[in-house]
């Protein structure tokens, strides 16, 4: 069921949920290379942008539908699922946040309900958090490449939403773009993550932000 707001006159805090990768946490040179050697262990060729327009749908099943073979999709998960960590957590190409995440981070939890919704993995996550000492300041962190977008973002509504005045989705995709507006969120896109200003433009979510500057201000206007 789509997300009711309270009413205008309402004290109670934004609910806002973010996509991690690419939203706060800088990977795209992480994941890339995974999926890209993921593909070549089965015999593919996997460009960057490639990669990018994975995440116009559902990433997960994206995938699945470029294999389109099931015995070579087990082989190309389990390959994935095996070097995953090696990946991100390599020296060279490690994931970690953006500089101005923990700062923003801690600015907006002091107002706002802080929640993650997420396609990677909870303990890389929660881990990167907690490394920049901020992970205390999310009421719920959901990341499974098993469940779901929308399932997550239900959940989410079910825990938090009659607790928030508005749930606000901020993401770098068209794919969650897409989703949120479907589960009755308004929605922020950011530039800087896997997708660009014009592919995400195209999604119409509510707002834009080049910036976390600009990110705080869409957040207040919503």
């Amino acid at each position: 069921m789509p997300f009711s707001s309270q009413s205008p006159g309402s004290k109670n805090k934004k609910l806002i949920v973010f996509d991690f990768d690419g939203v706060l946490a800088d990977s795209f040179d992480t994941f890339y290379p995974l999926v890209r050697d993921v593909m070549k262990h089965i015999g593919f060729s996997l460009t960057p942008d490639q990669y990018r327009n994975y995440f116009i749908g559902n990433v997960h099943q994206s995938i699945k539908d470029f294999i389109h073979n099931e015995k070579e999709y087990e082989i190309a998960m389990k390959f994935r699922n095996s070097n995953y960590d090696k990946y991100y957590k390599d020296k060279h190409r490690k994931a970690k946040l953006f500089p101005e995440a923990s700062g923003f981070i801690k600015k907006i939890s002091k107002n706002d309900i802080l929640t993650i919704a997420s396609s990677g993995r909870k303990d890389n996550i929660k881990n990167l958090l907690e490394e920049n000492g901020v992970k205390n300041l999310f009421s719920l962190i959901l990341a499974d490449s098993a469940t779901s977008k929308e399932g997550m973002i239900k959940e989410i509504l079910g825990k938090f939403g009659k607790k928030s005045e508005v749930a606000v989705m901020i993401t770098d995709t068209v794919g969650d773009i897409m989703i949120a507006k479907k589960s009755g969120l308004k929605t922020i896109a950011v530039t800087w993550g896997f997708h660009n200003k014009q592919l995400l433009l195209k999604a119409r979510p509510d707002y834009m932000a080049k910036d976390f500057n600009c990110l705080t201000e869409a957040i207040d206007k919503i």
